[in-house]
């Protein structure tokens, strides 16, 4: 993935820890969603000429692109989301062995199974945010489809309708 962002766990920097995590969450939904992300930019920038609309072509290329990259990229998703029960089962070991080890009392423990285990919450927030704005972005994509679909049908409708009423 490139040259991984520091954050350091033992300041209370929390905007700059908060920044550096924010990139590392970019940089793994940016690189999972690159081909959906495309292809919607792509409609974004033919829909910004207000001039033309999309031509039958151009919908058709959609329709049978989008589906396509989707069906590729949604196997990513969960790839992320296999980081993340990984994520949370190293998180689980690592603060139960903390806690066994800490003296104290219950909440004591507690506290210090926490500070010891910050690096690996901090892992199970990237993967779960990561998560969540690929199935997000996936999800929208989806939308935009059906939204393409709706027009190609309109269309479909409005050709027939007006080669319907040139027979009479």
């Amino acid at each position: 993935m490139g040259e991984e962002v520091k954050y350091d766990l033992g300041k209370t920097q929390k905007d700059q820890n908060t920044i550096d995590m924010e990139a590392i969450v970019h940089r793994i939904v940016d690189e999972k969603t690159k081909d959906v992300t495309s292809i919607i930019h792509k409609i974004r920038a033919l829909l910004k000429d207000e001039t033309t609309e999309l031509s039958d072509l151009e919908i058709d290329d959609i329709l049978l692109q989008l589906p396509i990259v989707l069906y590729d990229s949604m196997e990513e998703q969960e790839f992320i989301g296999l980081e993340l029960d990984m994520a949370n089962q190293v998180h689980k070991e690592a603060y139960s062995e903390a806690y066994k080890l800490a003296r104290g009392t219950i909440p004591e423990r507690q506290s210090i199974a926490d500070l010891k285990t910050r690096a690996e919450q901090l892992e199970k927030i990237l993967f779960d945010r990561s998560y969540k704005m690929i199935k997000q972005k996936f999800e929208m994509a989806i939308e935009t489809l059906n939204a393409v679909k709706k027009v190609q049908a309109a269309r479909q409708q409005r050709y027939d309708l007006n080669k319907f009423s040139n027979r009479f």
